[in-house]
């Protein structure tokens, strides 16, 4: 990988770069991470349908610094959690370590900065600019591209990756919660029990929707004591288990608003 990274083209060889440093300048303010050697983070930005379209130009795609930001993720993203939540088990910190993550999470935090826009994409496939997947693997290659720039200009690497670690996930972190990345139905039930003392239950409503037979329809209900019925909310979902996860997490909502006591 390295000597990959190494022979890159520069100003005089790439008749582009000028549209390049242009491009990518705005972005380098959002990140808050000034790149040494700027042509690295052309590469975390290059997708690899666009060196296919143009095989001579001389980039490598971002899946080598996507492959090598994973790992600066994984440890940036380890010491964060631990110091947000230093009493937590390990086995809780995994947990939320693989919410924070995960694909979802790292591509809302690359639209938060806009940073599909400043894809390298194939010509016809401009869509993928909006795909979690070529988002979340935009994002880590910067990171991995940041963590070599600031190595070889004598930086920092952790510290200046860090930098852009919380340019992306800083705000997700900071409102993560322990129970994060637990199963709706899981968290709805420990609510239940902390309120009730007794479980929800999933009940199967006739009815399908108009709009599409095939899905289910459930509603999370919980019978008190005195054999009250307190309904918490309704889902729906192509099966049974879709549905009540769908219920479980509009009866969270619920809860979060007030609305559930």
């Amino acid at each position: 990988m390295t000597e990959l990274l190494e022979d890159l083209p520069d100003r005089r060889g790439a008749p582009t770069w000028p549209d390049n440093e242009a491009r990518m300048a705005p972005l380098q303010t959002r990140l808050g991470y000034a790149f040494t050697r700027p042509a690295l983070l052309r590469v975390a930005l290059t997708h690899p349908t666009w060196v296919n379209e143009h095989a001579r130009a001389g980039w490598p795609s971002n899946a080598c610094l996507e492959f090598f930001g994973d790992a600066v993720l994984a440890l940036l993203s380890t010491e964060a959690l631990w110091r947000r939540f230093p009493a937590l088990p390990e086995g809780v910190l995994t947990r939320l370590r693989a919410s924070l993550v995960s694909e979802p999470a790292l591509a809302e935090a690359a639209r938060r900065l806009d940073l599909g826009p400043s894809l390298w994409v194939a010509h016809r496939q401009a869509e993928l600019r909006e795909h979690d997947g070529s988002l979340a693997d935009a994002a880590e290659a910067v990171l991995g591209a940041a963590f070599l720039d600031a190595r070889a200009a004598g930086r920092d690497p952790l510290a200046s990756s860090g930098v852009v670690f919380q340019a992306l996930l800083g705000p997700r972190l900071a409102a993560l919660r322990p129970d994060d990345g637990k199963p709706a139905k899981a968290r709805l039930q420990e609510w239940a029990q902390a309120r009730w003392r007794r479980p929800p239950v999933y009940v199967p409503l006739g009815d399908r929707p108009a709009h599409d037979r095939s899905l289910w329809r459930v509603r999370a209900e919980v019978t008190c004591s005195d054999g009250l019925i307190v309904a918490l909310a309704e889902g729906e979902g192509p099966s049974l288990r879709a549905a009540e996860s769908a219920a479980a997490e509009t009866a969270l909502d619920r809860i979060d608003r007030g609305e559930l006591g």
